[in-house]
């Protein structure tokens, strides 16, 4: 627990984050579907090689800790229980369970979550945490400022314990300060960039917050029912929506976007098929990747995507793992990215311009060092040192695309870091012949990926 001296003395809660286990089995129709291990170890070689270790036992904004309670669960914990002691405690008047809850709240702010950071140990990076502020001080902070705090206002995440979290929108509230030199409003993105990956805290907390961030921008989004227009109102503690009007009264739940995102291979030639995106960060190669079309299975999306932007024909497509992935545009806070290796039945690239820069045939060797681990950390110390920044009310103009440019000797070509789903497709591809993790040795005895 870390412990800030805010303007109104408020306290910081820190959520413990046991991350469960990742399946290597799934089963549908009683088949097995055999998938990739996302775990993976770092070793360095030398005291003198700069590496870092992970143990990604899921993707990043996976693995909440947080616990759901189904909305017909009757113990206190549940939505619809854990709702009505909140409102009972903003009213003022006694929880109606045995035992009082504790209620945690995360304020966002135009799609930024408020956290703090901390100097790291040594030569650490710095160290951020997610923004938690108990209900009565959030009251209190709202009330100085005129704003009214309301039960509806509030989102449930999950529980803890005998502790509840919610999350709050407050961008409607400019006025509103939570302890202007302590803490911030950041980018989860900006977040999830500044996240050492070793550090399963750092990933539980990264979860909660893409979780709140998706919530939060659906139900910015979804105002209005969709059938008659009328007013849509929260209903089960925020997780779902219902029209207003008595005569429609449809339910409105949280909209995923499903996103296939594919490592196309070339078996012949032992060759992986990698693009560039314009509007990206400079240098930055990754899988095709695009949207579900209604009525389309994955598998055909994979096909259809690969062969619009490139040309190039897939035969077989496997799965290998998917990913929330919230902070892609406001308007589709709740994408899923599902991860596929697809296999090419032909092989020249006709690119398509108006999606695609550019996209080539890289071999093995040439993607290894591509994974450029220094250049990972490199950001990461960036951006954490951003998030420091932001805390102390310096340094919030600052682009994020900076954060992949630090440092003189930079490769000409890398791929995204361990918090994307395309860097274990490309990783677990390239070095699936070797006992090897992105080019550092690995005194595991386990395959780095099979299928």
């Amino acid at each position: 627990m870390l412990n800030l001296k805010l303007k109104l003395k408020l306290k910081l809660f820190l959520l413990p984050s046991p991350f469960p286990l990742f399946s290597k089995v799934a089963t549908f129709n009683k088949t097995p579907l055999r998938i990739l291990s996302l775990t993976t170890d770092f070793s360095p070689r030398n005291s003198s090689t700069t590496t870092m270790s992970i143990n990604l036992r899921t993707h990043v904004f996976a693995g909440n800790p947080l616990h759901f309670k189904s909305h017909k669960n009757i113990d206190s914990l549940s939505p619809s229980s854990a709702f009505e002691a909140l409102t009972a405690r903003i009213l003022g008047n006694s929880q109606p369970t045995p035992t009082p809850l504790n209620f945690k709240v995360l304020p966002f702010r135009n799609g930024k979550a408020l956290a703090s950071a901390a100097a790291g140990s040594g030569n650490s990076p710095p160290i951020w945490n997610l923004g938690w502020i108990g209900l009565d001080d959030l009251r209190g902070i709202l009330g100085s400022s005129g704003a009214q705090l309301s039960a509806e206002s509030l989102v449930y995440l999950g529980s803890e314990d005998d502790v509840v979290y919610w999350a709050i929108d407050v961008s409607s509230s400019e006025a509103v300060e939570f302890g202007a030199r302590e803490l911030s409003f950041v980018e989860v993105r900006t977040l999830m960039v500044a996240s050492d990956w070793r550090d399963s805290q750092a990933m539980g907390n990264l979860a909660v917050a893409g979780h709140a961030k998706a919530l939060l921008e659906w139900h910015n989004t979804s105002r209005f029912c969709g059938h008659c227009g009328a007013k849509a109102v929260p209903m089960e503690a925020g997780r779902r929506k219902q029209c207003s009007n008595d005569s429609c009264k449809k339910r409105i739940y949280p909209r995923v976007d499903p996103v296939a995102i594919m490592l196309v291979i070339d078996r012949e030639n032992d060759r992986a098929l990698l693009a560039k995106r314009s509007k990206f960060v400079p240098r930055l190669w990754t899988c095709l990747s695009g949207f579900t079309e209604a009525g389309e299975s994955l598998e055909e999306a994979v096909r259809r995507e690969t062969w619009e932007e490139t040309g190039i024909e897939v035969g077989e497509v496997v799965y290998h793992s998917s990913q929330p992935w919230p902070v892609g545009p406001n308007s589709m806070p709740c994408q899923l990215m599902v991860g596929f290796f697809a296999y090419a039945k032909s092989f020249e690239i006709k690119v398509d311009r108006e999606e695609l820069e550019d996209a080539q045939w890289y071999s093995k060797e040439e993607v290894r060092k591509a994974l450029t681990f220094d250049e990972y950390k490199q950001a990461q110390r960036s951006a954490a040192a951003k998030v420091e920044q932001m805390c102390k009310g310096v340094g919030k103009n600052q682009s994020l695309a900076a954060d992949f440019n630090v440092g003189t000797q930079l490769n000409p070509m890398f791929v995204p870091g361990p918090f994307a789903i395309a860097h274990h497709l490309i990783s677990s591809w390239a070095f699936a012949d070797q006992n090897v993790v992105n080019g550092v040795g690995s005194n595991s005895k386990q395959p780095v990926s099979s299928i």
